[in-house]
C-alpha cells in the first residue's frame, strides 16, 4: 500500500506505523494513482497478450487491478500477492462471488519474500507498488521468474521535468528519495535485462482516481485523537497539494518491459 508523505519517520509510539497506515488507506479502494483504463492501456502493449497464462499481482491492496487483469485475461490464472491479511480475505470472498476463485488465487505475503518457480511466470503486474521493494532489486529479482518473452508491467512515481521547481525537490527528496527520471528507469530497465516495449505517462484523471478519495479520507480523519494518525495526516494533505501542483513536472507513469533475450 502506497503510503509515501508522512511515513518517513514513524513516531516512536506503541500502535505501529503500519496500523496507523492501514487505518488511514484501509477504506480506499486502491493504493496509488491509477484507473481501469490505465490498467487495460498498459496491459494492451504487452506483447502477445493472448497467450497470457500465469500473471503475478504484486502488492494489490484490495485487489482493482486483479479483477481488471481477470476480466480481460479470461485464460489466465492469477496469483494476487498483499501482504495484509484482511484485504487478502476480502481479495478470495471476491473472486467466490464472481465465480473467479479457480482463476484468481488471493495469497498473503511479503512481495520481497515469495517464492517463485524460475520461469513459470508469463506476466508480472506491479501497478503502484514496486517502491516497496525498490526499482532495481525488484526488476533484478522478478526476471528469473519470467518465461521466454515474458513481461513485467509496473507504474512508478516518476520527475518528468529535468529540473524540479525546489518546494517539489525538497518534498520528494525526503517522501520519495528513490524518485528517478524516466531515462533513468529505463537504463534501470535495459541494464537488468529487458527491453521497453511500452512507457506512457498516466492522466489526471487516473491520478485523480487516487487523490479525490485520499483527500476525502484525510478530511475525515481531520482531529483524530492519535498523534501518529495526525502526523500521517499531515503529510498526506502536502503530498496531495504538491502532486496536483506539480503535476506538469512529476507523477506516475507506467512501464511494459519484456525480457531481452525473449
Amino acid at each position: 500500500m502506497p503510503a509515501r508523505a508522512g511515513t518517513g519517520k514513524g513516531p516512536s509510539r506503541a500502535v505501529s506505523v503500519d496500523d496507523i497506515l492501514y487505518e488511514v488507506f484501509g477504506p480506499l479502494v486502491q493504493g496509488a494513482p491509477g484507473n481501469e483504463a490505465a490498467t487495460l492501456r498498459a496491459l494492451d502493449a504487452v506483447p502477445g497478450r493472448d497467450a497470457i497464462r500465469q500473471v503475478l499481482d504484486l502488492g494489490v491492496g484490495h485487489g482493482r487491478t486483479t479483477f481488471v487483469l481477470a476480466e480481460a485475461l479470461r485464460d489466465a490464472r492469477i496469483k494476487a500477492v498483499e501482504i495484509h491479511a484482511p484485504f487478502v480475505r476480502e481479495i478470495a470472498g471476491r473472486a467466490r462471488k464472481a465465480g473467479l476463485a479457480h482463476r484468481v488465487h488471493a495469497v498473503c505475503g511479503d512481495m520481497e519474500k515469495i517464492d517463485v518457480a524460475e520461469g513459470s511466470i508469463d506476466l508480472v503486474w506491479a501497478e503502484g507498488s514496486i517502491y516497496v521493494v525498490g526499482r532495481e532489486r525488484a526488476l533484478s529479482t522478478w526476471r528469473p521468474w519470467l518465461r521466454p518473452g515474458g513481461c513485467v508491467a509496473f507504474s512508478d512515481f516518476v520527475r518528468w521535468a529535468d529540473d524540479l521547481p525546489e518546494e517539489a525537490r525538497e518534498f520528494w527528496a525526503m517522501e520519495y528519495p528513490d524518485m528517478a527520471s524516466e531515462a533513468v528507469i529505463l537504463s534501470c530497465a535495459e541494464a537488468a535485462g529487458y527491453r521497453v516495449v511500452g512507457s506512457f505517462r498516466l492522466p489526471k484523471e487516473a491520478h485523480e482516481a487516487y487523490y479525490v478519495p485520499l483527500e476525502a479520507r484525510v478530511a475525515e480523519l481531520a482531529g483524530h485523537a492519535d498523534a501518529g494518525v495526525r502526523e500521517i495526516l499531515g503529510g498526506l494533505r502536502k503530498e496531495i497539494d504538491v502532486v496536483r501542483r506539480f503535476l506538469g513536472e512529476a507523477g506516475y507513469m507506467f512501464f511494459v518491459l519484456q525480457v531481452a533475450d525473449g
